[in-house]
């Protein structure tokens, strides 16, 4: 009962926090449809898990016909998924099964990323600026983009296993300490590799406390035992056998376990025997990073340049470069750097300036390191990749949480009335500089300029709109990537591609479908049986291929130039542009 009031507090911030994003979001809840193709995808493989597809099996066999390959997303993230569908499932019908657990799971994750923010922001700063630290988690643009309800991609568990790392890093029983560390690690590289740069930066730390104090080696001992240990465990539970021949780059493979427990082999005896010698803690270091690369290098060389060494040149040049989320944080437009940068992470990165100039008492100087440490290395590689600004808006709400309970404190002291109202408001903009002005911005913008009309690819890209697929015969469609995972789930046609990777056989004969002279894209049309071509007039994709490619197949379709071989075809109230291909 205790400690059930002592949770009473952000028990009720989570629940408020929850029915604002529920109210903001119901829009996107009543269309039942996930915010962008990854949680449309997720949705179309949990349903063919749920409907009878071995747990092991994880093939999209809908997408890339006759060439369909296994998605690089383990089922982990769909577990709570299926969890909740089935507990709800007995009162409702499959379709708002399927909502509810995609409103509440999401939720769910928020409500273990404020926990988690409490247990690493009281130590350090106190009970009242972690309770403010878990509310301010809301306001992390980032962060709330990923843990929103209908968004059940696999971003939001990542955040809350940067978290869960973080705070094991300040239990003070070493042992116990690590093994969560590792564990922690194991399941966040198990979802995905995306956080593979950051769980670096955990065993970096680690290391190099072990490096020049002997007695740190405990906790790294066992976070490198555990991890091992955990990666295999979930791997075999996810792929249900070991098959060193099989060796994905995107995904923890075989010759990733094997690379780590041959650095295992050596630095684990190292840590535990190897005298207090600091040269010889540095030649076992290098020894097992040389023994770890010499593996992978040996069963899997294609994956020393990394996750999509093996992707196609085409897929590459056309595609993956035009992923936004993947690129440097100056390929962003300036809207996108202020908002995603513009919050705790400014913020943040002030107030721990602040707080080392000013050496405020009372802070534990090791938990402050290791909390300063975590916000440098996500901030730094969110400069690189854009989705890591998620991980270092997290790690630097309690800085910024701490920055605002110090200016409301320091503003209600102001003695004028007048004063003090104006000082206490502007405590606001410590919570969200960026997003404020970029609102700021808009709101003079849209006063300054003539409204503009919806472009009719609005409702051609819209749900509904591809709904009305389901008019024609169960086919293979050819449709733009973006499309493909709505098609999958709103009707019942297999498509070509979608802009997931793994398929990238599939996604360059799109391309080549799209960019080559009629004759040859007819070929490659008969040899994946397609049927049907679905468009929308100013499609980015396609209005890519048209500018690289103006005599390509789609530059002449965009032009009215079809081939006699493509038959119009109009489906009654669909803005789509749908095109028969006809047999030779």
């Amino acid at each position: 009962m205790e400690r059930l009031r002592g949770n009473l507090p952000l028990l009720l911030i989570w629940l408020a926090v929850s029915a604002v994003l529920i109210l903001v979001s119901h829009g996107r809840i009543a269309t039942g449809i996930g915010w962008d193709p990854d949680d449309q995808l997720r949705m179309v493989q949990l349903r063919d898990w749920l409907g009878g597809q071995s747990w092991f099996d994880t093939t999209q066999y809908r997408i890339g016909q006759p060439d369909s390959q296994p998605m690089h997303w383990p089922r982990w993230v769909e577990l709570p998924l299926a969890l909740v569908f089935l507990a709800v499932r007995p009162w409702l019908d499959a379709t708002s099964a399927e909502t509810a657990a995609m409103v509440i799971v999401p939720l769910i994750t928020l409500g273990m990323m404020m926990w988690l923010m409490l247990k690493i922001a009281e130590p350090l700063f106190g009970r009242a600026v972690a309770l403010l630290a878990a509310a301010l988690t809301a306001t992390a643009v980032p962060v709330i983009a990923q843990i929103r309800p209908m968004r059940v991609d696999h971003h939001g568990w990542q955040i809350v296993l940067a978290l869960a790392a973080l705070w094991t890093m300040y239990w003070p029983e070493k042992r116990k300490g690590g093994i969560a560390l590792g564990a922690a690690l194991a399941l966040w590289l198990s979802i995905s590799l995306e956080g593979l740069p950051l769980s670096a930066a955990f065993v970096v730390l680690l290391v190099w406390r072990w490096v020049f104090q002997v007695e740190e080696g405990v906790r790294l001992f066992w976070t490198l035992l555990s991890f091992l240990a955990t990666s295999l465990l979930l791997y075999l539970a996810a792929q249900g056998g070991f098959d060193a021949a099989v060796n994905y780059c995107d995904a923890l493979s075989p010759a990733h376990l094997l690379a780590c427990a041959a650095g295992a082999a050596i630095i684990l005896p190292s840590i535990k025997w190897l005298p207090a010698h600091i040269g010889l803690r540095i030649a076992g270091l290098a020894a097992a990073g040389g023994a770890a690369l010499a593996v992978l290098n040996g069963m899997a060389p294609q994956c020393i340049g990394g996750a999509f060494g093996t992707m196609d040149p085409l897929v590459r040049d056309y595609w993956l470069v035009h992923v936004l989320e993947g690129l440097p944080i100056w390929y962003q437009n300036a809207t996108t750097m202020v908002t995603l940068l513009g919050g705790s992470i400014i913020v943040g990165l002030g107030s721990l300036i602040y707080i080392l100039r000013v050496r405020p008492a009372g802070l534990d100087r090791d938990q402050l390191f290791v909390l300063a440490y975590a916000l440098l290395w996500a901030v730094m590689l969110s400069l690189f990749v854009q989705r890591a600004t998620a991980v270092a808006a997290v790690y630097g709400v309690p800085f910024m949480a701490w920055a605002v309970h110090q200016a409301f404190v320091r503003a209600r002291t102001v003695r004028r009335p007048v004063s003090r109202i104006f000082a206490t408001a502007a405590v606001v903009l410590l919570i969200m500089p960026g997003p404020l002005a970029v609102a700021l911005f808009n709101r003079v913008s849209a006063e300054q300029k003539p409204p503009v009309e919806t472009p009719a690819s609005d409702s051609c890209e819209g749900n509904d709109s591809l709904a009305t697929l389901n008019a024609l015969p169960r086919s293979n469609l050819l449709a733009p990537f973006d499309f493909g995972p709505r098609i999958l789930l709103l009707t019942p046609h297999d498509v070509l591609a979608t802009s997931h990777h793994r398929n990238d056989r599939a996604m360059a004969d799109q391309i080549r479908i799209f960019t080559s002279a009629p004759d040859l894209a007819r070929t490659i049309l008969e040899d994946h049986d397609i049927r049907y071509i679905i468009a929308c007039a100013d499609e980015s994709e396609l209005r890519l291929y048209a500018k690289k490619h103006p005599e390509g197949l789609w530059a002449r379709l965009a032009a009215n130039r079809a081939p006699e071989w493509l038959q119009p075809v109009h489906i009654r109230d669909s803005p789509l542009i749908v095109w028969r291909v006809m047999s030779k």
